[in-house]
């Protein structure tokens, strides 16, 4: 008799499990199973992850270790923030007061000094973007609206003048070993699925187009005499053309008062950046873009 213990099975267990075909699961109940395991990890939150590219050191943000020797230290200082006892980098005024909101994660190594994507998209994660590994579990489009559940923001996205993402430094929309249905949505990165999400047909050419479809189902359904439901991912297709999700991408329908407040392209003067930098442009296009990229994860 098989018995399905936790987590911890020895090849020769699984080995077991392949000879005896499972015991008698289908693959039906296995699926059942993984969606029940999705269902209870999900907690209906959603994550902006934001990725600082090389970014500034930890003395000068969230462990500026005054006590430390001059040369480890933070040169800018210290200040106190809303949990008593916690300081953070002067330069952090703002995010001092929320302090009591956060959470640093004073004990994460990555294991790899690179100033680049790659300890974040390394062995240790499968080689995936961490949004992929989500998706393996949550699945790659929410199951209502259809949005992707794994976005990647890149300045583009939101200044169509921007340049096109660099992954030189590493390819931040690997899915890894999880394949290519995991890879990452990339809005404004000139990809045919943000298009194919746009209705450019009107709405009852677009139900006669379904109707047409549902009858040459019923006709086909009729000659193997098979019955069963209409397939659930064309339905998903038709609702995200419906309910026009393609403008969950856009920041046209934000007041200019909300846009104004996410403007980050007044922050830094354009001579602050060397030009002998060869990706200059890019440094420039996402501290003009940041804001609004913030703007648009919080919009999805």
């Amino acid at each position: 008799m098989l018995s399905l213990r936790e987590p911890g099975w020895s090849r020769r267990d699984f080995l077991r499990i392949g000879s005896l075909s499972l015991g008698g699961l289908s693959l039906a109940h296995l699926a059942a199973a993984r969606a029940a395991d999705a269902d209870s990890l999900l907690t209906g939150k959603s994550v902006v992850f934001l990725f600082m590219h090389g970014g500034p050191p930890q003395t000068e943000t969230f462990d500026p270790k005054m006590g430390a020797p001059s040369g480890i230290r933070s040169v800018t200082g210290e200040i106190r923030t809303s949990l008593p006892g916690v300081t953070y980098g002067s330069t952090f005024p703002q995010l001092a007061k929320l302090a009591h909101k956060t959470a640093v994660v004073r004990s994460f190594v990555t294991g790899d000094g690179n100033h680049n994507i790659k300890p974040l998209v390394c062995p240790e994660t499968f080689g995936a973007n961490p949004g992929s590994i989500f998706a393996r579990v949550a699945g790659s489009n929410h199951p209502v609206s259809g949005i992707p559940t794994n976005v990647a923001v890149f300045p583009r996205a939101v200044m169509p003048d921007a340049q096109a993402a660099n992954h030189s430094f590493g390819n931040f929309l690997s899915p890894g070993r999880f394949g290519a249905a995991f890879t990452p949505f990339e809005p404004g990165g000139n990809g045919q699925l943000q298009k194919d999400m746009t209705l450019s047909i009107p709405r009852e050419r677009l139900g006669d187009r379904q109707a047409l479809l549902d009858q040459l189902d019923d006709y086909q359904r009729a000659i193997d005499a098979g019955g069963g439901p209409t397939d659930p991912f064309r339905e998903q297709a038709f609702g995200v053309l419906r309910a026009g999700v393609s403008k969950a991408f856009e920041l046209s329908g934000e007041s200019p008062r909300l846009l104004e407040r996410y403007d980050t392209g007044g922050l830094i003067r354009e001579d602050y950046v060397s030009s002998k930098w060869k990706n200059r442009k890019n440094y420039l296009d996402h501290i003009r873009s940041l804001g609004r990229q913030m703007l648009l994860a919080r919009r999805l």
